[in-house]
């Protein structure tokens, strides 16, 4: 009898991982910066790391006055979030939808460690964050705006403007995990920025992220294509020799409860849950920089690989061109107005 594809493949577990010991494993792995969300230097650090294009933590949002402890847990969003779910057997890689109560159950249930006899290993992912979180995000203040989902700086608010399905450029996703289950190596959609908040925890749950600087995505895609692999399909979980081998530069961390894991643009990265139930909440902005580089790096590699861009890029760039414009218009005609009453005036 075959013996299926996936059973063929390395079984990724973190049973014995510490950081530390992680780091000391290849010469080209080193651990992410971190900096704490009250450091009076925290939007300077992120700037420079946005510049640099090297992954940064910002930590301990839980210890925050308003971090609201009674909306993140999985009793709240069992009783208030969408009832249905969609999940991920890791170990098959099929993915399908199921009720919400009992993705939880099931992830209660699943042992921390996985082992190769089992069949099923289930990853809650992309679900619509609730409401209620998105809200918190919005209007709390804890997190920099600049850093917020339409935030300041994110063009993705040019687009939805004229977007109807706001699906389409949905970007607040929530991810339900237990030891063991990952996300394969990839890089965010179009040269976006992400955010992922560690919002909850159980049985000292845990996330290990693997992450490259933004400059490394083309030397990363190449090191794949000699795996016979495609960095782009998203269907390699690259093991710890392969990432010593890669001769790349590594960050490496440890995502605990109140983590903000900022992900630069094109850093390839894979995340693997460790110990009991993480539950998260992840975004994606969209710099001015990023849809440059979306423009001129990442589009031609969509086209090669027949992928959809999802973030509708010229589009993007057309409609902040557009809006933009109107807003410089609408300045100089109050200017306009403003100026002959002052001249009245003198």
């Amino acid at each position: 009898m075959k013996v299926p594809e996936y059973l063929t493949k390395p079984l990724i577990s973190t049973k014995g991982w510490s950081l530390a010991q992680l780091i000391k494993k290849s010469p080209n792995f080193r651990s992410v910066d971190r900096v704490r969300f009250d450091d009076p230097m925290l939007m300077q650090t992120i700037r420079m790391h946005e510049d640099s294009g090297a992954p940064l933590i910002i930590e301990g949002f839980h210890e925050h006055d308003s971090w609201p402890a009674d909306l993140f847990t999985l009793d709240w969003l069992s009783e208030h979030g969408k009832p249905g779910a969609s999940a991920r057997n890791v170990r098959t890689w099929a993915d399908f939808d199921l009720p919400l109560s009992e993705l939880i159950h099931k992830l209660r249930a699943t042992p921390v460690y996985a082992n190769e006899n089992e069949t099923e290993r289930l990853y809650g992912k992309d679900a619509e964050c609730p409401h209620e979180w998105a809200t918190w995000l919005s209007t709390s203040s804890v997190l920099p705006s600049d850093l917020l989902p339409h935030g300041t700086n994110d063009y993705l608010k040019y687009l939805s403007i004229i977007i109807s399905d706001q699906s389409d450029v949905q970007t607040l996703m929530c991810y339900l995990g237990v030891g063991d289950t990952f996300t394969p190596f990839h890089k965010d959609l179009c040269a976006s920025s992400g955010q992922n908040l560690m919002c909850y925890t159980e049985n000292g749950g845990s996330s290990f992220w693997f992450m490259t600087e933004s400059s490394a995505a083309p030397a990363m895609a190449e090191f794949f294509q000699k795996m016979n692999e495609e960095l782009d399909f998203e269907t390699h979980v690259v093991t710890l020799k392969e990432l010593g081998q890669s001769r790349l530069k590594i960050y490496i961390a440890e995502q605990t409860l109140g983590d903000l894991v900022l992900v630069p643009p094109r850093s390839c990265h894979q995340v693997i849950n460790n110990g009991g139930i993480t539950m998260k909440t992840s975004w994606s902005r969209m710099t001015l920089k990023g849809l440059s580089i979306s423009l001129y790096h990442e589009l031609p590699v969509y086209h090669r690989v027949c992928r959809p861009e999802t973030y509708k890029v010229k589009l993007n760039i057309y409609r902040a061109l557009h809006r933009q414009t109107q807003m410089l218009r609408e300045l100089q005609e109050q200017r306009i107005r403003y100026l002959p009453s002052k001249q009245y005036l003198l």
